[in-house]
């Protein structure tokens, strides 16, 4: 029986506070923990960890303190309700896919599709 390779983000001691080890869609929130996670005592990291494993990233089946109560359907119901409002987030969506458009570019475009229009006349 073959075992499986463990992920580059199983091998963190912290991973939920490793904004390039989660997915795109959670990158700006746990980029700002990330910030000043550095600064904390290894205590603190741990619980900020559990934090961002709980709330950003919606799993309570992590190593760790746990800082919710798992068994409350309105604390499940409120961090899974989050996590989908994000999932459903068309800014979110298109920034992770690398294909939003900013309206300054978008302006500059017509601009020069006119100016391009107007020397063919």
């Amino acid at each position: 029986m073959t075992e499986k390779k463990k992920s580059r983000r199983a091998s963190l001691k912290y991973p939920a506070l490793s904004p390039h080890h989660n997915l795109k869609t959670r990158f700006e929130e746990i980029e700002d923990l990330a910030s000043y996670a550095n600064t904390l005592s290894e205590e603190d990291k741990a619980w900020l960890n559990s934090y961002a494993q709980e709330e950003i990233c919606a799993n309570f089946n992590h190593n760790g303190p746990k800082l919710n109560d798992q068994t409350d359907p309105a604390v499940r119901s409120r961090i899974y309700g989050k996590n989908n409002q994000r999932n459903r987030c068309i800014f979110t969506r298109e920034r992770a896919q690398n294909t939003l458009n900013c309206l300054d570019e978008l302006d500059l475009d017509k601009e020069d599709e006119a100016s391009n229009e107007d020397s063919y006349e």
